[in-house]
């Protein structure tokens, strides 16, 4: 047999086996389903960002690295969402409507960000300026979903 048949067939059954292992976990909880697939996604955000922050002097353009920065806010606020998921119990006097919020503000980032990202291909820019930029959106969105309460709702139970 072909060594590289061998080792496809163990990738798809070791990927079987998750995806098994998933599904069982979600018919038993899914609230701790939930965790595992948000906490994956959360590690998949900070790994894109690893990733292109280490490469970025070999990059010849700013695109990627925006994309990788917002991508380390992304997982943040993607972090807030799992630990606000009704259930968990950590954000007292909220209801299912705050994890809704988060989940949106994080796919709005997402979306600006490939919006706007293109924009810098031709162009260097300063990382420190964008770090900043995207510190202040984020904080911008944290203060309107949990001080001033103004982000639209979402989600009505």
């Amino acid at each position: 047999m072909n060594k590289e048949f061998l080792k496809q067939g163990f990738v798809v059954f070791i990927c079987a086996l998750l995806l098994t292992g998933l599904y069982s976990i979600s018919s038993y909880s899914y609230l701790l389903f939930h965790s595992i697939v948000e906490i994956i996604s959360i590690v998949i955000a900070c790994s894109i960002f690893m990733f292109t922050w280490n490469s970025r002097k070999l990059l010849t353009n700013s695109y990627l690295v925006i994309v990788g920065i917002t991508y380390v806010f992304i997982g943040g606020i993607d972090f807030l969402h799992t630990l606000s998921y009704k259930g968990m119990g950590i954000f007292k006097g909220y209801d299912a409507n705050l994890p809704t919020q988060l989940w949106i503000g994080s796919r709005y980032l997402q979306s600006l960000c490939f919006l706007a990202a293109p924009f810098f291909m031709t162009r260097k820019i300063k990382y420190s300026g964008v770090f900043i930029f995207l510190g202040f959106v984020v904080l911008l969105f944290l203060l309107s979903v949990f001080y001033w309460e103004n982000f639209p709702v979402c989600f009505i139970e």
